[in-house]
Parts: C-alpha cells; sequence; structure tokens
C-alpha cells in the first residue's frame, strides 16, 4: 500500500520541484537618461554599442524572452529570480551605470499567453 501510495504521488513531487526552478518574469522599461545628446543619432552615443552587447549578451543566455521599442520606450521581458536580482542583472549594464538610460522594473504576470515569431 505505501508504495502504490508513493507511485501515486510521485508525479506531484516531481513537478513541484520543476516550478521550485522556475525563473519569474520582469519588465524593464527603458527611456533615455540625463547623458543622451539629443543631437546625436542613437548609435552615435557614449556607451551605446556597450549597451546594445550588453543585450546580446543576455539574449544568448537566455535572460531575455523579448524586446520591442513603441514611441520613446525600450521594452524586454527578463526572466530572474526576483526584482532584486532582475535589478541587479540590469544594472550591470554600463549605459545604465551612466545614466545614458533609465530603467523601470516591474513584476510581469501574463494573463493571457501567446507566441510571437
Amino acid at each position: 500500500m505505501k508504495l502504490f501510495l508513493l507511485l501515486l504521488l510521485l508525479p506531484f513531487f516531481v513537478l513541484s520541484q520543476d516550478n521550485a526552478n522556475q525563473k519569474s518574469t520582469f519588465i524593464a522599461l527603458y527611456t533615455i537618461g540625463e547623458l543622451w545628446d539629443t543631437e546625436k543619432k542613437p548609435h552615435e552615443q557614449e556607451y551605446f554599442n556597450e549597451h546594445s552587447k550588453f543585450l546580446s549578451n543576455m539574449r544568448k543566455e537566455k535572460k531575455i524572452t523579448m524586446g520591442a521599442r513603441y514611441s520613446d520606450t525600450g521594452m524586454i521581458i527578463i526572466l530572474a529570480d526576483n526584482l532584486e536580482a532582475a535589478k541587479k542583472m540590469l544594472y550591470q549594464d554600463v549605459a545604465l551605470q551612466q545614466k545614458l538610460f533609465t530603467v523601470e522594473i516591474h513584476a510581469f504576470n501574463a494573463f493571457y499567453k501567446g507566441c510571437l515569431e
């Protein structure tokens, strides 16, 4: 009987451990910061190339799940353990440290999951 119960409950234990390893989703909203020179094009801005490389590395590491621009705002959806980990991750970007951009980071809870390609 004990073996039967163990076998019956085993899938639930395995699934609960998978969920424990899942990361949370956050949205980061980028706007231009005080260092931004309105007389220059984006690729001419100081630290812009470093920022692009930073985001590229995050994509390669599968930390960014999606990115977009709308109006004057850039947006990325990232995976992290918690809000503090998300902030720590993003503030490794020299463009944020030097105030080329500002960023707002919020928990992101999709109520309708879809697919973008």
